[in-house]
């Protein structure tokens, strides 16, 4: 089950088996970014200069940021310390300073406009998106083009009800999304080879052509994180609960302060 209401998280939560949880993260508060920034690795640093847009670039550095201060809380290493790696479809995963390699926190990230998702579980592989809903998108055009015959077909027979069409648009790309990036793939395999709800309030995994055991394998649950936006999130199967944390609720930098370096220890 989903928590609907957005909690003020402790300092040190605590993450059990069967358990995940979605921290939201406002990207247009009046943050402190200069400290976001210098707890980024020269890679991100890198990058974040490298966007055109200085709007873009605080958003970068405010999530990015922010995703170091949240893992920080879980795993007892601190933020500028943590070390990130890729797997083999570019999936980041978090190496300890001390043992690299070894995967301790299973976590996923997503942005859109104003909003940033962060999703932590112990149990296994999670993955979590968030998509602002656009209305210059030609949407049953890239559902052609994307999405399975099935979703298509969903999708067609609200031709006419604008509203509808949007709404079951990004509630299945914000669910596909979600999946791939659980299963850890990304998009080397399209989208198109699995089946997702796209009715509002009933995700469910339909089908996956490519892997018999994805739709017990994988839950999927929607999250609710304001008007005009469609979020989800696919975790290892069994998940009996989704903890939803207000990461804008309190100062995590001063949080971050008393979090031992491990690094050092």
């Amino acid at each position: 089950m989903t928590d609907t209401r957005w909690q003020v998280p402790t300092a040190s939560p605590t993450l059990e088996q069967g358990h995940a949880h979605v921290w939201r993260i406002q990207l247009n508060d009046d943050d402190d970014s200069a400290t976001h920034f210098a707890n980024l690795s020269h890679e991100e640093r890198t990058r974040a200069g490298r966007l055109q847009s200085p709007h873009h670039a605080r958003r970068y550095t405010i999530a990015h940021g922010m995703l170091r201060h949240i893992l920080s809380l879980y795993t007892g290493v601190r933020a500028d310390a943590l070390i990130f790696a890729m797997g083999e479809f570019g999936k980041p995963y978090l190496s300890h300073p001390e043992s690299a390699g070894s995967r301790f926190a299973h976590f996923n990230l997503s942005h859109s406009a104003d909003l940033a998702l962060v999703a932590v579980s112990k149990s296994g592989e999670v993955g979590v998106d968030v998509e602002f809903w656009r209305d210059n998108v030609a949407h049953l055009e890239i559902a052609e083009r994307f999405f399975s015959p099935a979703e298509r077909e969903w999708l067609r027979a609200l031709h006419g009800n604008t509203h509808g069409v949007m709404r079951g648009f990004f509630s299945g790309w914000s669910r596909k999304e979600a999946y791939i990036k659980a299963s850890g793939l990304g998009i080397s395999r399209g989208l198109n080879h699995f089946d997702m709800s796209l009715e509002p309030n009933k995700p469910a995994i339909l089908a996956d052509r490519h892997d018999a055991q994805g739709t017990t394998r994988w839950a999927i649950a929607d999250i609710d994180v304001g008007a005009r936006y469609s979020a989800a999130i696919v975790a290892t199967a069994p998940l009996s609960i989704v903890r939803l944390y207000d990461a804008s609720a309190f100062d995590i930098p001063k949080l971050d302060a008393s979090v031992p370096d491990a690094s050092h220890s």
